[in-house]
């Protein structure tokens, strides 16, 4: 198996130690091979709900010896995955709305895990406001740059409260903020977050001064020049927290 993605890398390097690992929405079947044959993980399942993925993972498989340890399953999220038949869960890849919606179908499966990793690439604010209001830790977050555009990784501990509303007392953030761009991430003054940071402050910008150049249809102007705004106003709370530096123990 070729070296993988520093996404991919990234995602594996999350998973902590463990028995059985359940990859939602699998394609090539590389996290699972690699998180078996370097010992993370006794065995796999690689899942997806289409079966052209499915026969691409068995083949990746076959040809890394792993037949015995990882198997393949066609499901349509956690669907056809029962409660306790793993502990270790990935769900990267795919919307934030998407990966909301298969944790709420696999609720009772979910509450059970001892991990899930997840990767949504959409939506984020949305996935880590889900993730509080269900009780769902956030322990550990990254945020990696390739090929120009940014993922954010998420270790997340089921059913063990957020600690989300205490760092937003302790650094005076609104929740807002945190919910955009995480409490870990912003803590730590992650690198790629103050890119992605300057890089969406700019976006936001621009688009503000097109609008102001556009004359027709002025109520939706207001009102999207309102909801940019209000985005700018958090992307820069979110940097001047992280130029603080009384902020590097919070």
């Amino acid at each position: 198996m070729n070296r993988l993605s520093n996404r991919l890398m990234s995602i594996a390097a999350q998973v902590k130690p463990g028995k059985v690992l359940a990859d939602i929405g699998c394609d090539h079947g590389y996290l699972p091979i690699l998180l078996v044959k370097n010992g993370c993980m006794s065995r796999a399942l690689a899942m997806d709900i289409n079966e052209g993925p499915l026969l691409r993972a068995k083949e990746h498989i076959v040809q890394e010896a792993l037949g015995d340890y990882i198997q393949t399953r066609q499901s349509n999220g956690m669907e056809k995955l029962a409660v306790g038949e793993a502990d270790a869960v990935i769900i990267a890849g795919m919307g934030g709305n998407l990966t909301i919606d298969i944790l709420t179908r696999g609720k009772a499966v979910a509450e059970c895990l001892e991990q899930l990793i997840l990767e949504p690439q959409s939506e984020l604010a949305a996935v880590r406001k889900y993730l509080r209001e269900v009780n769902y830790c956030v322990a550990a977050e990254d945020l990696v740059l390739e090929d120009g555009k940014f993922y954010p990784i998420l270790r997340v501990l089921p059913k063990q409260k957020s600690d989300a509303e205490l760092f937003a007392k302790e650094s005076g953030l609104d929740m807002r903020v945190i919910d955009a761009y995480g409490q870990h991430l912003l803590a730590m003054r992650h690198p790629v977050l103050q890119m992605y940071l300057e890089k969406e402050s700019q976006q936001w910008q621009q688009i503000l001064q097109g609008l102001a150049q556009n004359g027709t249809d002025e109520e939706r102007i207001r009102a999207r020049r309102e909801e940019l705004l209000e985005k700018l106003s958090y992307n820069q709370a979110a940097q001047a927290y992280m130029r603080d530096e009384r902020n590097c123990s919070v």
